[in-house]
């Protein structure tokens, strides 16, 4: 195994505090991250420099240099998916939508209208749900560490049910919902997930229920224009 740095590791930890617990005071982070308090204080010095967090009134919060590594992260994934999905809502005259991973939801990045059908799903860009609720939300959910699911899982009606669902998304590769977050919408979505193995968003097509059982015929080319995202990432 290859030799890390233990500084640049320390620096990460704290960092992942201060997104987890935020806003936090350098005596917090020393215990959470368990490093002495002169080292943590150093360290959080070197991030507020570089624009990764901040210092409030509070504490220490995130700063925009985060942000602006998620906005790039969202239009590198977004500019490889736009163009898919359009030629595949195109294709099969049904709304095909991205969402991204934010915390513990699930927020609409891009979607491509389909216009074969007068009665057709459409979301609000931007507009966001949890990730224990909608074909999307699942579909990234199952791919997450088991730190963040089971923190998940324990906000759903029935968490054995949640944990069931998921290792039947995993097995699958893709998850499938109806009714959760509107009446009368049939979903199905599948995870984009990262060379590294991390999933940050998913892609999904989204139906009426009067046309519910076309999603079996559709799924196949869902997770191909999944593939094809990832691909390329």
């Amino acid at each position: 195994m290859a030799e890390i740095s233990l500084t640049g590791d320390q620096m990460l930890t704290v960092l992942e505090a201060v997104a987890k617990k935020g806003p936090v005071s350098a005596a917090d982070v020393a215990r959470g991250c368990d490093i002495n308090r002169t080292v943590a204080y150093r360290l959080l010095v070197t991030l507020e420099q570089r624009a990764y967090v901040r210092r409030g009134h509070d504490g220490y919060m995130l700063g925009s240099a985060v942000n602006e590594l998620v906005r790039q992260l969202d239009r590198d994934i977004s500019a490889i998916a736009r163009p898919l999905m359009g030629t595949l809502a195109n294709a099969v005259g049904e709304t095909v939508v991205l969402h991204f991973l934010n915390k513990d939801e699930a927020v609409v990045t891009e979607q491509a209208l389909g216009n074969r059908h007068l009665v057709r799903v459409q979301h609000v860009p931007g507009s966001r749900h949890p990730l224990h609720l909608g074909a999307s939300g699942w579909a990234m959910l199952a791919f997450q560490d088991q730190k963040t699911i089971a923190r998940v899982v324990k906000k759903t009606e029935d968490p054995n049910a949640a944990q069931a669902r998921i290792e039947q998304i995993r097995r699958d590769g893709y998850a499938i919902s109806h009714d959760e977050l509107q009446m009368g919408v049939h979903g199905v979505a599948a995870p984009l997930i990262e060379p590294d193995g991390r999933c940050n968003a998913g892609v999904a097509i989204l139906v009426p229920s009067s046309r519910a059982d076309t999603l079996p015929a559709l799924t196949p080319k869902l997770l191909e224009l999944a593939a094809n995202v990832t691909s390329h990432l």
